[in-house]
């Protein structure tokens, strides 16, 4: 073994949903491992993911920042080709776009459920098939798709059931891609985190929203409400605690690297314990 195998120099990266949290983190984490990163949000207006693209460069990677609604197949070909035209190819995909409903997947409008597939599991499967042809021409690439133990394991909680649906689309798109894809050398594999910090609440954008007439109020989220919110808190999980950035780009840096190049079509548990 040789730990030169872990790195990344000279590869091309796209994260899909950069702006914060896991994104952000496996952003920076493909960074500091080599990786050229293209960074991808739908919102750009906040100016987070400049700062993630700034932080990229400041470690003397090149990158670039787009908007994209990976909903949307003409913006997702866009974003293919300017990735390309930037970086020349693209050796790594990561998905990490996600769209959360609280309401029970029994509550769930047309509308709603819609735009959880929509982002979930359409916009996952768009970006695997514009990277896809650019991987098989180039003889090689990874593929690491966001999925969740939550799509592993059926929740009784209310906020958990229609994710739970969608991640475990995502999970077996991430197998059966990996079988279409290997011959042509390209790894599709999957992260399952369990409870990871994060800088945003999911939902607290909306609670920053001013309704009409009235002030603006944001609910301060205690730690322990973020533990109930996924229906499961640190006595579910043998280690206790909740995953940092830091160990989930460590995952993602492997399976992006040339050390895991026999694993295909895996969902790799990074998550304290939680399915053992």
């Amino acid at each position: 073994m040789s730990l030169s195998e872990f790195s990344l120099n000279g590869k091309k990266a796209l994260v899909i949903g950069a702006r914060r949290n896991m994104g952000k983190g496996f952003a920076l984490g493909l960074a500091e491992a080599g990786a050229d990163v293209a960074v991808t949000d739908v919102n750009i207006e906040s100016g987070q993911l400049e700062k993630v693209s700034k932080q990229i460069q400041d470690m003397g990677r090149n990158s670039i920042c787009l908007k994209v609604d990976i909903s949307s197949q003409d913006e997702v070909k866009t974003m293919v080709r300017q990735v390309e035209d930037k970086f020349g190819r693209i050796d790594i995909l990561m998905n990490v776009a996600v769209m959360y409903h609280m309401n029970s997947v029994q509550d769930l409008d047309a509308e709603s459920w819609d735009k959880l597939t929509d982002v979930n599991l359409k916009g996952y499967w768009l970006t695997i098939q514009e990277v896809a042809p650019l991987m098989k021409k180039q003889g090689s690439g990874s593929i690491i798709n966001l999925t969740s133990r939550g799509g592993l394991k059926a929740h009784a909680d209310k906020a958990m059931g229609n994710y739970a649906i969608v991640k475990s689309g995502i999970a077996m798109m991430t197998r059966q891609y990996s079988r279409y894809l290997g011959p042509y050398n390209i790894r599709v594999n999957a992260i399952a985190p369990s409870l990871v910090e994060w800088e945003e609440f999911p939902g607290q954008e909306e609670n920053k929203k001013p309704q009409e007439n009235q002030p603006s109020v944001q609910k301060e989220i205690s730690e322990q409400e973020k533990f109930e919110a996924w229906s499961t808190g640190p006595q579910n999980i043998p280690l206790g605690r909740v995953a940092t950035f830091n160990e989930m780009a460590n995952a993602a840096v492997f399976l992006a690297s040339d050390a895991s190049s026999y694993v295909t079509g895996t969902i790799l548990n990074v998550d304290g314990g939680y399915m053992a």
